[in-house]
Parts: structure tokens; sequence; C-alpha cells
């Protein structure tokens, strides 16, 4: 990873806080003043609150993909689909090639911690010197201390706290 590691989570205490509502407006947000934001984030429905079933929204396109698949009512297995998630992934490698000022990548979870899900990405995004802003449980802090090496910065949920780390990491650029 390059020296300085730009790499924060906004740290979800539970599934009830709008964590991606809050990615969505800080986006926006510092787009309309003219810093670029790409990268992936959890659709939303009318209510603002993460839609049913899961998909990944390209925030400069607004283009979705399904992560979720239909494994009936009875299951108790995880919905994620990694096809869906693979297929997603290809807008956080393009950012390669397009560096944005700061990349979102909506999640940083159990399919990261076990070396799938968006974990590659994470390190090529980086490893670019790009800034990476992500969600993190509280319950996976653990294996995101270790996966940052103890340089990742938590945030709490809070979009005061969000917008000064991001702001911090725009003037270095």
């Amino acid at each position: 990873m390059s020296t300085e590691l730009n790499l924060a989570a906004i740290i979800s205490d539970n599934d009830d806080q709008p964590v991606d509502a809050l990615l969505h407006e800080l986006a926006a947000s510092l787009s309309r003043r003219g810093d670029r934001v790409a990268g992936l984030v959890m659709a939303l429905n009318a209510q603002g609150l993460r839609r049913e079933p899961m998909a990944l929204q390209d925030l400069e396109t607004g283009q979705e993909y399904s992560i979720a698949q239909n494994l009936g009512k009875a299951s108790q297995s995880c919905c994620l689909d990694p096809r869906g998630l693979a297929e997603a992934t290809g807008v956080l490698r393009a950012l390669l090639e397009d560096p944005p000022r700061l990349a979102v990548v909506n999640r940083f979870g159990q399919q990261e911690i076990d070396g799938k899900g968006c974990r590659a990405e994470f390190l090529q995004l980086l490893d670019a010197g790009i800034p990476v802003l992500t969600v993190v449980k509280r319950k996976f802090l653990k294996q995101w201390h270790e996966f940052g090496g103890g340089e990742a910065v938590d945030l709490p949920f809070s979009e005061v706290a969000v917008l000064q780390w991001c702001d911090g990491v725009l003037k270095k650029r």
C-alpha cells in the first residue's frame, strides 16, 4: 500500500443507522463543490433506506447492480450474490484509469475479511493513492484494523466527522 494510508470507515453500530443515506448525501455534497467522488453505494428506496432486494449503485452513473440472490423464504443463508458483486467491482477497477478525488466502497465486511468481495479493489485503489471511504460493522472492527495495518481511521456515524475527514484528505491531494 502507499506510504500514507488514506482509508477510513464509518463504524456502523446497527442496521437502523441510515449509513447508506449518509454516503449518498456526502458524495452529492462533495460533488456539488467540485470534488469528484466515485464508487459504489447501496441503492436506496424512496424512504432513503437500503433497498430490498440489495443492489449496489454506481455513484456517478446511477447504474445498479443486483447483489442479492433469491434463496427462498425458508432460507437462513446469506443472500449475497457473488456474481453480482463481482460485476459491480468493475466500477471500482475503472477508477484506476480515471481516478476520483475520493473513492467510496459500500462496505468492508465478511466477504472482504474472507479475501473476496471488494478486497482486491480496496488494495488497488489505495496502492494508486486514491483515498477510500467505506462502512464497517462494529463486529468486524478487529479484522478492519488488521486490514488497515493500524493506520485506517475509524469514524463515528456523524456527517460532521466524516466530512472533516474527507476535507482533510482532499486538502492533501
